[in-house]
């Protein structure tokens, strides 16, 4: 932030207050000095006194005790005293017959006091004690504070005090030693030599002498106040003439700074060896200087101009600044370079005139402008022109420019070329009637015309053009005139597109359109398209077909569209629409219409969302086909499945029994297998058709033991290797029966791999893992489960608990650990029983 300068008369005023402060500063320590001196004289004055008053008194009283105390004569106010009634000889009577008693000193010292209590004396004595012998002598407040500050080795005690009879008092004060001649009379009360028993305090008015000090402090006041007036009314004076001289000369001053300020140029001036003298605001921000006062007195050559802008040097005779005063004349540069403070240089455009004092230069005054804008919009301005020329000729329109006065060509670009066929030569110079036929030419001149009148922009949809080779092509044009200040037309710009392609497609799109609409009324097939900011529905003619509806009468809206649905089915039509535009995605869903008669059609319809950015939904486009009669085909061909799937199921149970015939100890295993496993694959979450088909290849997986000889299936004891082996080849056997049977479910495998395990230990082919049918796999366990649980020809049942745990051993081995758990899980939760 630049700091502000102060001007000559904001320097002379804050001198004037420094000396105004320093001047106040004397005359407060003057007068400071005077009442501290005229204080310290008063409370001298009066401690003298005091002291001397107390002093006297102190003298009187040690008089008296070297003497032994003195003889009164017995009367009213000196009666003898009961303090001293130990004392030898207190009561004398003299030879006359005179009655006299002994007195001490302090009776005596108070008995003076009384006495010029008595005759208004302004001195006041009193003694007093801590621990009087006499009650009389008992110490006042401020006494006693004296007295206890004597006890702590204080020498005398002084005080201003307010008494009681609402005067003011320089109180004084001074210990008693206990003395030799004192112990007289007081060995008796336990006094000791040297104790301090009290003292003799000594009170002064001093109400006239503080109003005489008083007095004398107004006076200082006064005094000093008056010197200090006089002082700082010179000051001012003074400074008010000073500041008379330089607002005169700052006004010169600001007349000619605001001159060059206000200019726009930057100024600045130099003397004759080049320094600078002067520079305005203009110079000092453009050179990037924060105060002309690091310009002033700096050689500006070498400051600001030492350097060509490709940074060799400018040698300072080539200067044109210096030339000026050297020269005697002006000198006009249109770009050189200045540098800046920070060492970067900008373009200028400067003029150095030479100052001339009684026809000898004296320096100079260069004024300059920074013309990095300029130049920047003079090289815009030309990139502009270039990229403007480029547009024109690249762009694929034709672009034409005429003169308003008689319509000739002034402008053609390359796309105007190729779609008349004329070179620019011979179209530029020439009008329409020198290049088109009469009638041609005549349309467009007229539309030229009226456009350069209507001074507003129009568009020709659609004319007909002769090329240069006779052909005819179509053009779209746009036309608009051009206006000088004085809003007379200069020229005619026009921009034509070639639309001839364009027309030709718009005759195969109409043929096109009707092909399908055709094709949709065949297909029974309709379109639609849902405004959604509008709420405007629109569709093809086909959806009326569709709808059997009366275009003519029926309001094209989505809650119009909804009442045509069936009454059972709308809500979950409007869900599915709400549920796409929430999610943003297509749907496609399949519902019933309701006709005026009774009838019910089937339709699938297919919508998607367009959105803008922000995700609001702008329109939906989609499609209804009527598919009533695919739909009750549909349902025809479900109903006769339902059938073939009964009988497959009747003769998979047949086939069934046929088996445990054959093989009656293991009656109703197949069955039992088939419960279990369709429980397993229910926990582990399959469809229920995986279910069914798993169900139904359980039912009859042992299907194969019919090609095993009986008396080996019923066979009480451990089976020979042969027999074994004769055993396994069931389950080949089965799927050798099933194979080419079309089930809807891969029953077959289901049935050669039911003993497979994953470690391919199973049989008949070894399989692992996922060569395995995860349908086997279940199949698998639950088979091994039933079959331990289970009686057997050659052993009792082992029972559920044996089994599971035999599948648990196995579980991630032989058998898959999922269908593991769900099946412990179902036992464990007792969720499954076999059922009788």
């Amino acid at each position: 932030m630049r700091q502000h300068k102060p001007t000559q008369t904001e320097k002379l005023w804050r001198n004037i207050k420094l000396l105004m402060a320093a001047w106040s500063l004397v005359i407060g320590a003057s007068l400071v000095w005077s009442l501290f001196y005229q204080h310290r004289s008063f409370e001298t004055t009066l401690h003298t006194q005091a002291a001397a008053f107390h002093t006297m008194e102190m003298e009187y009283r040690n008089w008296i005790i070297h003497s032994g105390g003195v003889y009164v004569p017995v009367t009213d106010k000196t009666l003898p005293s009961p303090w001293l009634s130990e004392t030898p000889e207190r009561d004398i009577t003299t030879p006359s017959g005179k009655q006299l008693t002994l007195l001490n000193s302090s009776s005596v010292v108070r008995l003076v006091h009384e006495a010029m209590t008595g005759a208004d004396s302004p001195l006041r004595g009193h003694i007093a004690s801590l621990k009087p012998i006499n009650p009389v002598n008992a110490a006042d407040a401020w006494e006693r504070q004296a007295l206890q500050a004597f006890a702590r080795g204080e020498q005398e005690w002084t005080a201003v005090e307010v008494m009681d009879d609402s005067k003011s008092y320089f109180r004084y004060i001074k210990p008693m030693l206990m003395e030799q001649a004192c112990l007289k009379c007081h060995a008796q009360y336990g006094a000791k030599l040297g104790d301090i028993h009290g003292g003799v305090s000594v009170s002064v008015p001093i109400d006239g002498v503080l109003l005489d000090e008083q007095r004398e402090r107004n006076a200082l006041l006064a005094g000093h106040g008056l010197i200090w007036g006089i002082g700082l009314f010179g000051l001012f004076v003074g400074g008010s003439r000073q500041q008379r001289a330089n607002a005169q000369a700052e006004q010169s001053e600001a007349q000619v700074t605001l001159l060059t300020n206000a200019i726009a140029h930057a100024i600045y001036g130099i003397n004759k060896l080049g320094n600078c003298t002067f520079a305005n605001d203009a110079c000092v921000r453009l050179l990037g200087f924060r105060d002309k006062s690091e310009l002033l007195g700096k050689n500006m050559h070498e400051l600001v101009h030492h350097s060509h802008a490709d940074g060799s040097p400018y040698r300072v005779e080539n200067c044109p600044i210096f030339a000026a005063f050297q020269q005697g004349k002006t000198f006009y540069v249109e770009n050189e370079v200045l540098w800046r403070k920070d060492g970067s240089a900008f373009p200028v455009t400067y003029w150095s005139y030479p100052v001339m004092q009684e026809g000898r230069p004296q320096g100079a005054v260069v004024t300059f402008l920074d013309i990095t804008e300029p130049l920047r919009v003079k090289g815009e301005l030309k990139h502009s022109q270039a990229l403007l020329n480029s547009i024109i000729e690249n762009i694929p329109a034709m672009v034409f420019l005429k003169r308003a006065e008689d319509l000739r060509f002034e402008l053609f670009n390359h796309a105007g070329e190729q779609l008349l066929g004329y070179s620019r030569n011979d179209l530029l110079g020439k009008n329409d009637h020198d290049l088109f036929p009469q009638e041609q030419a005549d349309f467009f001149t007229q539309k030229d015309r009226a456009v350069l009148e209507s001074h507003r922009l129009q568009e020709v949809l659609e004319e007909p053009i002769k090329t240069a080779d006779g052909s005819e092509k179509w053009l779209r044009t746009f036309k608009v005139g051009l206006y000088d200040e004085a809003d007379h037309p200069t020229h005619l710009l026009g921009i034509s597109v070639d639309i001839t392609e364009h027309k030709r497609m718009q005759d195969v799109l109409r043929d096109s359109e009707a092909k399908l609409a055709e094709a949709q009324r065949m297909a029974h097939l309709g379109h639609w398209q849902l405004d959604l900011l509008n709420n405007a529905l629109t569709w093809s003619d086909e959806i009326d077909r569709i709808f059997e509806i009366d275009p003519q009468q029926f309001g094209a809206t989505y809650e119009a569209f909804l009442d045509r649905i069936h009454p059972d089915d709308r809500a979950a039509v409007n869900k599915a629409y709400t549920d796409a535009l929430q999610q943003r995605l297509p749907y496609q869903n399949e519902h019933r219409l309701l006709m005026k008669d009774g009838r019910i059609k089937y339709v699938l319809e297919k919508c998607e969302t367009t959105f803008d950015d922000s995700g609001k939904p702008l329109r939906s486009l989609g499609t209804i086909q009527d598919v009533t009669t695919s739909k009750l085909a549909e349902h025809a061909l479900r109903e006769q499945q339902q059938v073939l799937e009964k009988a497959l199921e009747g003769t998979i149970h047949t086939v069934s029994l046929a088996v445990e015939l054959r093989d009656p100890y293991t009656a109703g295993h197949q069955r039992r297998v088939g419960q279990l496993a369709v429980a397993i694959s229910r926990e582990l979450g399959l469809p229920e058709g995986t279910s069914r088909g798993i169900e139904l290849a359980a039912s009859i997986h042992d299907l194969g033991k019919i090609s095993v000889p009986a008396e080996i299936l019923s066979k009480p004891g451990k089976l020979t290797d042969l027999e074994l082996m004769l055993v396994k080849t069931h389950a080949q056997a089965g799927y050798d029966i099933l194979k080419d049977i079309k089930f809807p479910w891969p029953i077959a495998t289901m049935v050669w791999q039911h003993h497979e395990r994953l470690d391919g230990s199973g049989y008949p082919q070894g399989l692992k893992g996922d060569q395995i049918l995860l349908e086997s796999r279940i199949m698998a366990v639950a088979d091994v489960v039933e079959a331990m649980a289970s009686h057997r020809p050659y052993r009792a049942a082992l029972g559920i608990d044996i089994a599971l745990k035999a599948i648990e051993q196995g579980r991630g081995t032989a058998y898959d650990a999922a269908v593991v758990d769900a099946c412990l899980r179902l036992f464990a939760e007792k969720r499954f029983a076999f059922l009788a």
